[in-house]
């Protein structure tokens, strides 16, 4: 007969491997609440920060700031609307604030010789795109918003309907292909039967150009060229195959990664995906949805940021940035932006 503590030891080694193995419960409402809410004052301060000091309307500490903050604000989460709408105005007010916030050039600057200032003007393009998340603009915005659509018109390659690409910052200048998927945005944004025909036939010409790249980078491009077709109103039965396969990259942490080549996720990856999914349907219900969010909860810093390196460019060159708060700021709003959609506080 077993002796009682011979049992008690094979019943506690049953169980030892699946308490050591089970996976974490998954992140609460409340969880998911808080960690948006750090993110959202990460994002505020950082970019009061940045717009102060450095007087640049940036991408990442600009537009892609106040997109996620107008986002979560109008699902339920508490944001400094005052904030919000005082920096539109600041960067969108007027053809002097625009110059001011460095989004045109100055005319009475000496020319810019640099190659890239022949192209648009990269803060510029995503403040147009990101204007309609918002507050509802002024005729004043709406006039600078207008004139950025017909700065972009000018400057597309009639060839093939394309815009050139000179600045290579991965992720958010990543190539080519991720500029033009943030100008059509830009040029989406233009709405009403007043936009002018030129214009329409742009957004066309460019969708089609966007349609045939092929991609250096699977996974932003995928979910560029989704969100695009998204906002221009693509039937879910469209996009749903290329929806499956942004799905299907994600890792087995739960997060996605920029590359294929990337050892590991990040936000900035994760956050994106979790964004567009939203927007194509998925819901938190979902199993694969529901470690994308815990993947983002369990990563984020006590300051709301959440940890980034920098990035190697699509021909080989290593990351070498010094200065990690642009892709922390970016990658911040697109976390804000997935959990917020996919776990709102209201509807």
């Amino acid at each position: 007969m077993a002796h009682p503590w011979r049992i008690g030891l094979l019943f506690v080694g049953f169980w030892i491997p699946r308490i050591a193995f089970a996976e974490p419960p998954p992140a609460t409402p409340q969880q998911v609440k808080q960690t948006v809410d750090r993110a959202i004052g990460y994002l505020r301060a950082e970019s009061a920060a940045w717009m102060a000091q450095r007087k640049c309307a940036a991408c990442h500490h600009a537009a892609m700031p106040l997109w996620a903050m107008s986002e979560a604000g109008r699902l339920g989460y508490a944001i400094d609307q005052k904030f919000v709408t005082d920096t539109f105005e600041s960067v969108l007010g007027g053809r002097q604030k625009m110059i001011d916030s460095k989004i045109e050039a100055d005319p009475a600057a000496p020319p810019d010789p640099r190659p890239m200032a022949r192209g648009v003007n990269t803060g510029a393009v995503f403040m147009a795109a990101v204007a309609g998340f918002g507050p509802s603009l002024d005729e004043g915005q709406r006039q600078s918003v207008a004139y950025i659509a017909a700065d972009i018109v000018k400057k597309q390659q009639a060839a093939d309907g394309s815009w050139e690409f000179f600045l290579c910052r991965p992720p958010i200048n990543q190539d080519q292909a991720t500029d033009v998927a943030w100008i059509l945005m830009a040029l989406q944004a233009e709405r009403g039967p007043d936009v002018p025909a030129s214009h329409r036939a742009a957004l066309a010409k460019g969708m089609a150009w966007l349609a045939a790249a092929e991609p250096l980078d699977r996974h932003q491009v995928k979910a560029l060229k989704l969100l695009v077709a998204i906002r221009g109103g693509a039937a879910r039965e469209k996009v749903q195959g290329d929806l499956n396969e942004l799905l299907s990259m994600q890792r087995s942490d739960g997060g996605w990664a920029q590359t294929d080549a990337q050892p590991a996720s990040d936000a900035y990856a994760t956050g994106q995906a979790l964004y567009v999914l939203a927007l194509g349907g998925f819901t938190a219900e979902r199993v694969e949805i529901r470690r994308g969010i815990d993947f983002l909860v369990s990563t984020q810093k006590p300051d709301g940021s959440w940890p980034m390196t920098s990035r190697g460019t699509p021909d080989g060159r290593p990351g070498s940035a010094k200065l990690l708060t642009p892709i922390n700021c970016a990658a911040g709003a697109w976390a804000t932006l997935g959990l917020a959609r996919l776990v709102p506080q209201r509807p």
